[in-house]
């Protein structure tokens, strides 16, 4: 048996159909091409110059659609190489992998337990740290896949403990292991050189001393390569033709191809033409877990507040109250302990020794030990008979802490303010919100649209977080689906962070969002920090992250249940907070709905959920370097979930009575209604099947009660948008539809909208009414293909092209689960 042969395109071009009276398909740069089993005879047309009289007969992978290929128009590739590159499903994404041979030829060479960096989600550049356990095919996708175990900062990070859709392939913790392509894995940059050198070694053993590499043309395009004074490199940009070396007496021929899961079947390797490129025999895929510990890294605790040595504290005197309080509460302008500072115009300098507040003033005051001693309101160090601190005689000047500024003669040496520290209720004093104690259900109507629209509305970013802040707007600023998991009472398997946790996003977040319409920085950097340590987790507080890593370690530390369950065919179910849409490849149409692109993500990944969720939160196809698979998608406002449950009765989708049997193979059938789900009753389902292109379908039996029988009730599942989150240019934003008994009204959040000051400045957020987005919203799919996206308004057009989640809720079930 032959190994499969892969073809890449390396520009765009123009391709034959497969009819004749077809029309021109045009070939993106970076699909893969494989041949079709069986060529179309179609008559070419001969007087066409870009075609050849004998094209190569390929299907476009994204596509699946046959064309006719000029072979100076693509590269055939290594089988390895085909199989790695079929896995990143991005065209951009894969050639710009293809083209870089270094990191290639890098990942191609990986071994058990070698150290890694991996990207982690397709919207994040950021790398992580991890352990390789797993190379080759994962369940029914395309291609190979690595599974990586996330190690030291990254744990906690991941989506799986090692297995992919019911399916185990190595071990590891829950949410610290990740499957990617190949696109998103190096080698880690700090290992060691003794490890380089075991892996060059291995790879080594027993092979032949390699040619060095010169010019090498195949017999489809030609492939110019330097030559490389290393007699050893490893080069796989195309596939050379190789003479097999005949099969020993007894011994079958092999191939190239990956074999199940969990076993490898190696090459023959021939003796190689005259500067033939020479491919690393393909490896099989391994499957060596390492062992876990079961100790887990420390929490990261907050940094120690810096404070006054104890010898210099004392207790209050007769009544007087004066606080002797940690530095650390009143950062402002970055201003600390031993700063060095100047007051007054013209200044006079001294450096901060104490800062503290008194039940006079509500601001904090700072005492300076000053560079002279002043002729007078100055002491020793005594502030109101309490010693602050020691120092001469008629050096120790005590003022209101805003008064103080960086020392004007150093301004070279002053760094960057530390914006974590910075962000508290006394430097953003002008900006905070209230506590709300008691619960608040979100406002509808007019009281909705005059408590949340408007400047210094929402919730206020701060230092990179507006990934939380609008997805924290998405949840809970006028729905009040998720509420059970503010309101679920502490039990003894819950820690201390729970509790704080809990009542801190209900008391100081969600609470005030509603009655007020406003929650400042300071409470969602409260949060931030909680989550850093209590979720095993660092950079909550200062770096960006994405949205599903801030869910995924909420729910962690409130121990809320997963919002859904999803099963693959006869494997147990998994709970999920979120769905991530995977495409294998594009579909046919360039503005898909959410309705479309969850149909075909999980019809062909052969999914069901367990039951109709109360809330359903969808993740956009994001992939690759643009991130973006579809330029557009609809937000479906009404998601019709009926086809997607397991054991609920259905309807023939020819007949509408009780459908029996439902069938993968007619999903995309062009002539049944094409990209909708099929399911029939016996009678339809065997007229159907008798058409010979549909044969050789296997319908399965769909299970349901068993007391159903002759008149049935069919129950319509569906459930609704409220909110959208966005990202555009790694900044999000959400639109959320306001409650109203009229029509509905969406709003367009930004937490960061506009900005006062500079670096130690403040974020001003805003809602702002989008009434053109119901207008949009209300259109057709059809009527919306025909819409000129140039054309329409800033927000329809941000709402449609920079979509990154959906969220939707059950109104027959939220009220219950």
């Amino acid at each position: 048996m032959s190994s499969m042969r892969y073809y890449l395109a390396t520009h765009d071009f123009s391709a034959l159909p497969e009819s004749i009276d077809g029309v021109y398909e045009t070939v993106e740069k970076g699909s893969m091409l494989t041949p079709v089993d069986a060529p179309p005879t179609a008559v070419i047309r001969v007087d066409d110059p870009k075609h050849s009289p004998t094209p190569l007969w390929l299907r476009v992978q994204e596509t699946q659609r046959v064309v006719g290929v000029a072979v100076e128009s693509v590269i055939e590739l290594e089988p390895l190489v085909g199989r790695i590159l079929l896995a990143v499903t991005d065209t951009e994404e894969r050639l710009a992998f293809f083209k870089d041979r270094r990191r290639m030829r890098e990942v191609i060479e990986l071994k058990p337990r070698d150290c890694v960096r991996v990207q982690v989600t397709s919207s994040s550049g950021r790398k992580e740290k991890g352990v390789l356990h797993y190379r080759g095919l994962v369940s029914h996708r395309q291609g190979i896949l690595f599974g990586v175990q996330l190690v030291g900062s990254a744990v906690g990070k991941g989506f799986t403990d090692g297995s992919f859709l019911g399916q185990r392939f190595f071990q590891c913790n829950e949410n610290c292991g990740v499957f990617v392509p190949g696109s998103r894995l190096e080698r880690e940059p700090n290992e060691s050189s003794s490890r380089r050198m075991r892996n060059v070694e291995e790879s080594n053993v027993g092979r032949p001393e390699e040619p060095v590499p010169g010019p090498r043309r195949t017999n489809t395009r030609a492939v110019e390569l330097p030559v490389e004074p290393r007699p050893k490199q490893l080069n796989f940009l195309s596939r050379g033709v190789r003479q097999q070396s005949p099969p020993r007496a007894g011994e079958k021929e092999q191939d190239n191809e990956l074999g199940p899961v969990g076993e490898g079947r190696s090459a023959q390797r021939g003796v190689p033409e005259e500067n033939t490129i020479q491919v690393e025999e393909e490896p099989k895929p391994f499957n060596t877990p390492l062992e876990i510990s079961d100790s887990q890294p420390s929490s990261h605790s907050c940094p120690e507040d810096h404070r006054p040595p104890s010898s210099l504290y004392c207790p209050p005197k007769n009544g007087d109250h004066t606080s002797l309080l940690p530095e650390a509460t009143f950062p402002m302008q970055g201003l600390e302990l031993n700063s060095m500072v100047e007051v007054d115009d013209p200044p006079i300098y001294g450096v901060i020794r104490w800062i503290g507040q008194t039940p006079e003033s509500a601001e904090p005051i700072a005492g300076l030990e000053m560079e002279e001693e002043m002729s007078s309101g100055c002491t020793d160090g005594m502030y109101r008979g309490n010693r602050c601190f020691e120092c001469g005689p008629n050096k120790a000047l005590f003022v209101k802490l805003k008064s103080c500024r960086p020392d004007s003669r150093f301004s070279s040496l002053h760094g960057r303010v530390n914006q974590i520290q910075r962000c508290n209720s006394i430097a953003f004093q002008d900006y905070a919100s209230k506590c709300v104690e008691e619960n608040t259900p979100p406002a509808e109507g007019n009281e909705a649209i005059e408590l949340l629209t408007g400047w210094k509305k929402g919730i206020q970013g701060h230092c990179n977080s507006c990934y939380l802040d609008a997805t924290l707007f998405c949840m809970f600023a006028c729905s009040s689906v998720l509420d059970t998991m503010l309101l679920r009472p502490s039990d003894k398997n819950d820690n201390d962070s729970y509790t704080v946790t809990r009542d801190l996003l209900r008391t100081e977040i969600v609470n005030p969002l509603r009655k007020n319409g406003y929650v400042c920085a300071t409470k969602i950097m409260a949060l931030r920090k909680i989550l850093e340590a209590a979720g095993r987790s660092t950079g909550f507080t200062n770096e960006e992250k994405d949205p599903e890593e801030f869910l995924t370690n909420l729910f962690q530390v409130l121990r809320a249940e997963p919002l859904f369950y999803i099963r693959i065919s006869k494997k147990k179910p998994q709970g999920c907070l979120f769905y991530q849409i995977f495409m294998e490849r594009k579909l046919s149409v360039n503005m898909p709905s959410v309705q479309q692109l969850l149909e075909w993500s999980m019809v062909t990944g052969d999914l069901k959920f367990t039951e109709a969720p109360s809330c359903l939160i969808i993740q956009m196809p994001r992939n690759g370097k643009n991130f973006k698979m579809f330029p557009t998608i609809i937000p479906t406002v009404e998601l019709n979930i009926t086809d997607l449950l397991e054991d609920t009765p259905r309807q023939c989708c020819i007949c509408q009575s009780l459908a029996e049997v439902e069938c993968q193979e007619c999903y995309e059938d062009v002539g049944i209604t094409p990209g909708h789900i099929k399911q029939y009753c016996d009678i339809c389902n065997a007229q159907v099947h008798l058409h010979k292109q549909r044969k050789g379908h296997q319908p399965r039996q769909l299970h349901f009660p068993k007391d159903i029988s002759g008149q049935v009730m069919f129950q319509r599942q569906s459930m609704e948008l409220f909110a959208v989150l966005c990202i555009e240019t790694s900044h999000y934003v959400a639109f959320v539809r306001l409650n109203s008994q009229k029509r509905p009204l969406w709003v367009f959040f930004d937490s960061m909208a506009d900005r006062e000051g500079g670096e130690n400045g403040f974020n001003i957020p805003r809602v702002t009414p989008c009434p053109e987005v119901s207008e949009y919203l209300e259109m057709t799919p059809e009527q919306l293909q025909k819409e000129d996206l140039k054309t329409m308004p800033t927000y329809v057009r941000r709402l449609f092209c920079d979509a990154y989640m959906c969220l939707y809720y059950s109104p027959d079930l939220s009220l219950y689960k």
